[in-house]
């Protein structure tokens, strides 16, 4: 990473550890930067991240650089963890440090009617320059950082702030503004959930009290069934004990997750056709007479659907020089709803059970179609052109999670790409693959498989 010696400059390092309520969770890195320091280091693109974060090897999604609402350059990557212990290997690897990230806990426990969360670590900072600077290059510039003596020192790393923000799976963020330089600092953040375990243990006080009374009234049938029998001199039909044995509590079951939150993409599930986008322009300009290639027509599209590009531009770069809004108006006008798609919205609508939609696509285009085609009951749209990051990279999934307060192991995906599922999945969402034919033997996807929406609804045989 590359820090400006310079008080004018600018530099915000803020780290973000989400956790899940099983201590898994995704670390977010975002570097800001302003003007003069971006004017100072044109090349801070190349200097900011790592190799090994680049590679996608090494678990780090990595985000291309994007200019935010106060006008200064952001680069950011994420880095999913699966416990706690884990979490300290992908921390250290932000700072190449085992030092500065360090000791970090995460507790859960239980008690009558709450759950209560815990986090705690060290912030160590007090390397300074040192933290943010290649040891290799030093060497090799005399042992000075930037090639000679740093005339303000103060300023130096007053120019660096780290901003670290924690996220339990209740209650609000906490965030702790840090300088370089600065003294070990440890970090407590606590969290309690009171509704969901109160919710439980009612049930469970009803479930244990209605088995009790099923429980007397089998041994009361069953006392009543014998008398009459004896009474008769015919063997009963139906004994104590039978009537136990088919009646009694069934075998116990794994438990099963709490599904709290619907997730649907759009493109496919909601609206067809299901096939891709890039695809579809390919073909909407060949209709015009145009040869467009392929993979120009992919990497204009990844553009848009990023936010980098306007809608004009794609057009524009695909070789269709008409208004753009024209055009995007004949695109759009292919898609129709998927037949039962607003039924099934309805009915979880319904059922009080919230429906979100996650979407690799222009914000503007989204909009439209929902509009057009009357869509209603989606409490939250994830559209990737506004948050900057596309499915299957992490973030577009932490950003559903932070702006629903979701869960992933609450939350069902319903998609009809494979690789957006395989992404979720390891984050440990709920997936269904939606399919226009069930799979073959040896052929599934790894994800439950409908063809319909009526598959959500249907009983289970019983065994």
């Amino acid at each position: 990473m590359l820090i400006l010696g310079l008080t004018a400059c600018q530099v915000d390092v803020e780290v973000g550890i989400g956790f899940n309520e099983d201590g898994s969770g995704v670390v977010t890195v975002d570097v800001a930067l302003d003007e003069q320091a971006m004017d100072l280091a044109p090349d801070i693109t190349s200097s900011l991240l790592t190799e090994d974060i680049e590679d996608p090897a090494s678990g780090w999604s990595y985000n291309e650089p994007r200019i935010d609402d106060e006008g200064r350059t952001s680069f950011s990557a994420s880095k999913p963890f699966s416990s706690p212990e884990q979490l300290e290997s992908v921390l250290a690897e932000i700072f190449n440090s085992d030092d500065v990230f360090r000791d970090f806990t995460f507790e859960r426990e239980t008690s009558f009617a709450q759950t209560d969360y815990r986090v705690t670590g060290v912030v160590d900072l007090s390397g300074g320059l040192d933290l943010v600077t290649d040891p290799e290059l030093t060497a090799r510039l005399g042992g000075e950082p930037f090639g000679e003596r740093t005339a303000n020192l103060a300023g130096a790393l007053e120019a660096v702030t780290v901003r670290l923000v924690l996220d339990l799976p209740v209650g609000p963020e906490k965030e702790e503004v840090l300088q370089l330089g600065q003294e070990a600092q440890r970090i407590t953040l606590t969290g309690q959930d009171e509704s969901s375990a109160a919710v439980t243990l009612r049930w469970v006080a009803w479930a244990a009290f209605a088995l009790v009374g099923l429980s007397i009234l089998i041994a009361v049938a069953g006392y009543l069934l014998e008398r009459r029998a004896r009474v008769r001199s015919i063997d009963p039909t139906i004994t104590q004990e039978s009537l136990a044995r088919t009646t009694g509590p069934a075998a116990a079951q794994p438990p099963q997750r709490r599904l709290r939150l619907v997730v649907l993409n759009p493109l496919g599930v909601l609206f067809e056709p299901a096939d891709d986008p890039a695809e579809l322009l390919v073909a909407f300009a060949a209709e015009r007479g145009l040869e467009p290639d392929g993979e120009e027509v992919q990497q204009l599209h990844s553009q848009a659907v990023l936010g980098r590009i306007t809608p004009a531009e794609l057009w524009s770069g695909i070789g269709l020089d008409d208004d753009p809004a024209e055009l995007t108006e004949e695109f759009l006008a292919q898609y129709t709803v998927r037949s039962g798609a607003r039924d099934f919205v309805a009915e979880m609508v319904r059922r009080e059970l919230p429906v979100a939609c996650l979407t690799n696509d222009v914000s503007s285009w989204s909009s439209a179609l929902r509009e057009r085609l009357d869509i209603e009951g989606v409490d939250t749209w994830i559209v990737s052109s506004d948050v900057g990051v596309c499915m299957p990279a992490p973030g577009i999934y932490e950003a559903l999670r932070r702006t629903t307060s979701v869960p992933y192991e609450h939350a069902l995906l319903v998609d009809v790409a494979v690789e957006h599922l395989d992404a979720a999945q390891a984050l440990g969402m709920s997936t269904a693959l939606l399919a226009d034919t069930r799979p073959g033997d040896g052929d599934a996807p790894g994800h439950a498989v409908v063809t319909s929406f009526s598959d959500f609804f249907r009983r289970r045989p019983r065994t």
